[in-house]
């Protein structure tokens, strides 16, 4: 463990490296630049907004547009991040073949890039409560906590996924249809209080539904369901378990395999 602890630890100039290339891969030659952050939360939260605000939605109290923004800024980094990563080992098969590193780098640097958009995203939210009259609150600085937590939640999808996809190439055409499935899994446009009580008890498990929640309660200055916050704390690190598993078993001929 120790041993592959230092070997990740060296490795952080090309995990840099790697993030910064994809960060200038992805504005460049483009007019808005990480203006898209921006767009891709608001463009859907409008829309939802639009369909949605006249059914009165409970939110505690929070406009609806403003509560579903607040749930597809961290959920788009996530979703972005998870189907970004998940061909990582295919698309640098010759860089796997001709040298050795730490395989899980590629992923995980994806997710690092697009870290840049979700805080962004996360900016332009902090702005629109602003907007509504909601804060600045002192669990503000909370807030990246929540951010930490999505990283290490894509983190651990991204590489899972990457995984699976040098496996079977099926994956990489079924994760974009997945990540929609989880999406409305998840409590993004609506209230954990929306689902049904039986289905309420394992909803925590879902380890984006914890994120949503810190990041809501820092948000808005509420309360947060700490049993919700248990569960889904409790499946984040059983997530990262069985995605270290599984890559750990797949790594070996992990260069054969792409």
């Amino acid at each position: 463990m120790r041993s592959s602890i230092a070997e990740y630890r060296s490795c952080g100039t090309l995990f840099l490296f790697l993030a910064l290339r994809d960060i200038r891969l992805r504005y460049r030659q483009t007019v808005l630049g990480v203006g898209w952050a921006i767009l891709q939360p608001l463009l859907p939260m409008l829309i939802f907004a639009a369909v949605f605000s006249r059914l009165h939605v409970a939110t505690a109290g929070i406009p609806y547009p403003l509560y579903v923004f607040s749930g597809f800024a961290p959920w788009i980094f996530i979703g972005n991040a998870v189907t970004g990563a998940s061909p990582t080992f295919v698309n640098n098969f010759a860089m796997i073949n001709k040298i050795y590193f730490p395989r899980a780098v590629l992923p995980m640097a994806v997710v690092a890039a697009l870290a840049l958009d979700g805080t962004v995203a996360v900016a332009a939210v902090l702005a629109l409560s602003v907007w509504y009259g909601y804060g600045p609150f002192w669990t503000w600085m909370l807030v990246p906590m929540a951010g930490i937590a999505a990283v290490v939640v894509a983190m651990a999808a991204g590489v899972a996924a990457a995984s699976l996809t040098a496996v079977l190439r099926d994956i990489k055409n079924a994760v974009p249809f997945l990540v929609q499935v989880w999406m409305y899994a998840s409590p993004v446009l609506y209230p954990v209080e929306w689902i049904p009580a039986p289905l309420r008890r394992i909803a925590g498990f879902n380890p984006v539904a914890g994120v949503l929640e810190a990041f809501r309660s820092c948000l808005f200055g509420t309360a947060p369901d700490w049993g919700l916050m248990a569960q889904s704390g409790v499946s984040i690190l059983v997530f990262i378990a069985g995605a270290a598993a599984l890559f750990h078993h797949l790594e070996g001929d992990l260069a054969e395999r792409v």
